[in-house]
Order: C-alpha cells, then structure tokens, then sequence
C-alpha cells in the first residue's frame, strides 16, 4: 500500500479511522468489516481491498503510529533527555486525544496475545522495532546523552516507559488526565537522576538488567 494515489490513501484513511469510530461506540469484537464498510459510504468489496481483515486495520494503526512517533522524535527541538521524552508523549497523546475512547475499547483485544492484533506479538514487531529506534534516537542527539555504551540501553528504556504511559493515560479517567500530566512531570523529574546514576557501575549493570528483562516481553531483538 506505499503507491497508493491521493485519492486511494484518503479512502483507506477514511475506512482506519471510521474504524476507530465503530470501535468506540459498540466495542472490537461486535464491529464487522461490514459495518465499517457501510458506515464510510464505501463498498464492502473495496474494504476488503485496504484491510482483509478488523486485525489488519489494528496493525495498519500501530504503523502509523510508529511513523507518527519516528517522524515527531526526528523534529524534536534541542533539549536533554527528559524533555525530548516529555515532548514526544504530550505531543503524541495530544494527537492521540479524539481517537483515545477507541484505544481504550481496543486495549484488551491489544494487549492479548494470538489475537492477531497483538501490539506485543510478532505481527507488529517491525513497528516496535522502528518505534525503539525512534527513542534510541532521542537519547543520541539529547544534549546530555550518555556514553556510548548506554545510548541503547536508555533509548530503550524510554521506548519501554513510552508504552506504560500510553496505557496509564488510557486508564487515567481523572479530569483532563490531569494524572498523565502529573506522571510525565515525574518523569521528567526523574530522569536526570537516572543518567546521573549512570557513573555508578551498580546502577549502571541494574538498568541494564532491567532492560533485559523488559526486552523478554517487548520482543526486542536486541
């Protein structure tokens, strides 16, 4: 679907997005190509055509936002790390914000594995991929990265932490989330510390380890 023409790309973005729509007002699992197809005024068969099946739109998402992320990471103005990271989330959820009642209707059948749209199974492990070398990225051009030998164990870090923000901001049903905005200024609190801890051989080796272990749940190939 990378030669598609203007015309086609606004059709697909249309049936991905009524999508979203159909899954927040009756849920995943009782919406159909069907009714996705009716609702945006196209024809079943042409559907089909864009997304052979309701997973394949659930991957079609999580590559977009992969590229969203990729693409605001690398037009991040200069700062250190935690405010690049903050940036990128505030942005990113921001974006995020009308679609999130369908992420939300979205979060069990996401987060289950063999779903076929698992966002932590192999179907979606080339996003994953582009998205941690977004946040490896982040940390390399922060003006106070690490050294080199702690870039990607950071970048990933944070590419980790990116995803247990995105969830909390799902569950935040504070007012304005304001609990989100509460967590990404601990955040940024925190992070200069945990570079600063960097000199420690001990802190060093346990963020390492923690990472690792992270690794074996995000299906990281590093």
């Amino acid at each position: 679907m990378n030669d598609l023409t203007p015309k086609a790309e606004r059709t697909r973005e249309l049936i991905l997005r009524t999508a979203l729509d159909l899954f927040a007002k009756q849920g995943y699992s009782a919406t159909t190509i069907r009714d996705i197809a009716s609702e945006a005024g196209v024809s079943l068969g042409l559907a089909y055509r864009y997304f052979e099946s309701k997973e394949s739109l659930i991957l079609a998402l999580y590559q977009q936002m992969a590229a969203e992320t990729d693409e605001a990471i690398t037009t991040l103005p200069a700062g250190n790390v935690a405010e690049r990271f903050v940036r990128t989330m505030t942005d990113r959820l921001q974006q995020a914000a009308p679609y999130r009642e369908a992420f939300a209707a979205l979060f069990s059948t996401i987060l289950t594995p063999k779903s076929g749209a698992d966002l932590l199974g192999a179907e979606a492990i080339s996003m994953r991929e582009r998205a941690e070398s977004a946040f490896i990225t982040l940390v390399t051009n922060a003006s106070d990265a690490p050294r080199a030998a702690y870039v990607q164990d950071i970048g990933r870090l944070l590419y980790g932490l990116h995803f247990a923000v995105i969830l909390f901001w799902l569950r935040d049903s504070s007012e304005g989330q304001r609990s989100t905005t509460a967590l990404l200024g601990f955040i940024q609190d925190l992070l200069p510390w945990l570079l600063r801890s960097l000199t420690l051989p001990f802190a060093a080796k346990q963020i390492s380890r923690f990472v690792r272990i992270m690794d074996s749940v995000l299906g990281s190939k590093a």
